[in-house]
C-alpha cells in the first residue's frame, strides 16, 4: 500500500482549490507553481479529478479550476487518481486464507476507513 507521487500532489492541490475564496478560480500555471510540479503533470492530475466530478474546469482567457464539491474526502482524491489501495494485489481477487492475512486485510481496511474520514474543505 503506497500513495504514489500523482496521488500526494493531487491532495496538494484540492487542498489549495479548497483555500480559494468564494467565487474564485485558479489557473493551471498558479497550481502548478503552488504543488511544485510541472504544468505538465499538473494538467494530467486536473483532468483525472475532473473526470471523477472533484473539480469543475473553465475554459476561456479567464478560465481555470476550482473545487466542486464543498467538502472531498483524501480518499477519494486517491481514488480518483491510483484506484483502490490494497497492501497486497492478493486481497483484490480472493479473500484471505489465513490468520495472517486476515489480520492484514484489517489493515487494509482499517487504513482505508481512516483516510476516508479525512476531509478537506472549502474554507469560504
Amino acid at each position: 500500500m503506497k500513495l504514489i507521487q500523482e496521488s500526494m500532489n493531487g491532495i496538494r492541490l484540492v487542498k489549495y482549490l479548497a483555500n480559494l475564496k468564494k467565487g474564485e478560480i485558479a489557473n493551471a500555471g498558479d497550481i502548478s507553481k503552488e504543488v511544485g510540479v510541472t504544468i505538465k503533470f499538473t494538467l494530467k492530475i486536473l483532468r483525472k479529478l475532473k473526470i471523477k466530478g472533484i473539480i469543475e474546469s473553465y475554459r476561456g482567457v479567464t478560465g481555470g479550476y476550482e473545487l466542486k464539491k464543498e467538502e472531498v474526502g483524501i480518499y477519494e482524491v486517491i481514488k480518483a487518481l491510483q484506484g483502490d489501495l490494497y497492501i497486497t494485489n492478493d486481497f483484490k481477487e480472493k479473500a484471505p486464507e489465513n490468520e495472517i492475512e486476515q489480520e492484514l486485510k484489517k489493515i487494509q481496511e482499517d487504513v482505508i476507513a481512516r483516510l476516508k474520514n479525512i476531509k478537506i474543505k472549502k474554507k469560504h
